[in-house]
């Protein structure tokens, strides 16, 4: 028997709407508790003591050090979200002492050591936003169909799928889409607009040859001057056509160099002759820290985009030893 899988839907007109129109007249509720919690390799910061007068604020503040901002990708005045055990918290960025150097720590104020329940000396989780692109394939192959679906309809579906949830973290992400086809095209750059890149997304449609190698120079070269979390997500269900195998391979070596991790997805089936390489895509993901994932029928696929969303890998930006 197959099992279809069930994907919630929100209505266009009230997914986007700001949390204080949404919200407003339910007064007390944390809404920050409903995160979703699967991030993995979260970087860990041992707490110390804020400033003197951090005593007079009544909202959670995080400082920390210019090392650590510059490495997070964050600025004062930026919000960040805090985790410790089961309980999610958003606080403002400030700047710390100078003589806290390049250590793992962080000074809270009484506020947020209060809404963590974290004494001194204890640790917590940061969940620092990340920058990433959807890097899709609009080659002339992904107008077929697979599964009962035209596969460009069920990347579209994926990728709203992907924005929402990314929407629901609400943790100040950017996203940005290149496509690759024919020729590879910056369709967005990063941003927070999630409704527009919505409807950018509608503007993929599928044409000529695979420029892989194109279109993931374009996305590295996009990525490579920011600081923080940086990844790819690259879909495609064919093999590149501009370039051969160790071109590409020398693109992953680039990336990950510029510290860009690369999650790989395959469409369609690998052993079909018209199909992608499952071992070069996985060895993009394996080169850069990534995960590769195969994706046979395309109903699944906006399933796989949501855990997607949610798989933030912060390899990268863990201390170094």
């Amino acid at each position: 028997m197959k099992i279809k899988i069930r994907h919630i839907w929100i209505a266009r007109m009230g997914i986007f709407k700001k949390k204080s129109e949404k919200d407003s007249g339910k007064k007390g509720e944390d809404k920050s508790r409903k995160l979703p919690s699967t991030i993995f390799l979260n970087p860990s910061l041992k707490v110390l003591e804020g400033f003197k007068d951090d005593l007079k604020l009544n909202e959670p503040v995080i400082r920390l050090t210019k090392y650590l901002r510059g490495k997070y990708g964050l600025h004062k005045g930026d919000h960040v979200t805090l985790k410790k055990d089961n309980q999610i918290i958003k606080a403002r960025v400030d700047v710390s002492s100078s003589t806290d150097g390049e250590d793992p720590i962080c000074r809270l104020n009484r506020k947020a050591r209060e809404l963590l329940n974290v004494k001194l000396g204890g640790e917590i989780e940061i969940i620092p936003p990340e920058t990433l692109i959807l890097l899709i394939d609009t080659s002339g192959s992904m107008a077929d169909f697979l599964s009962g679906m035209v596969k460009m309809d069920a990347a579209k579906d994926a990728i709203r799928e992907f924005i929402r949830s990314k929407f629901l973290m609400n943790q100040g992400d950017k996203i940005g889409i290149v496509s690759f086809g024919e020729i590879s095209t910056v369709l967005e750059k990063p941003s927070t607009d999630y409704e527009y890149l919505e409807n950018r997304a509608n503007a993929l449609t599928p044409n000529g040859a695979t420029a892989m190698y194109e279109g993931m120079g374009l996305s590295i070269d996009l990525l490579s001057p920011l600081a923080g979390a940086k990844r790819i997500i690259m879909l495609t269900d064919g093999v590149p056509t501009t370039t051969g195998r160790f071109a590409i391979i020398n693109l992953a070596k680039k990336a990950a160099s510029k510290h860009i991790v690369i999650d790989t997805v395959g469409v369609g089936s690998p052993f079909d002759i018209m199909g992608y390489d499952e071992v070069l895509l996985r060895r993009i993901a394996a080169i850069t820290g990534g995960t590769f994932r195969r994706v046979i029928d395309v109903q699944q696929l906006s399933g796989q985009f949501v855990e997607l969303a949610a798989g933030k890998n912060y390899s990268y930006l863990l201390p170094e030893k």
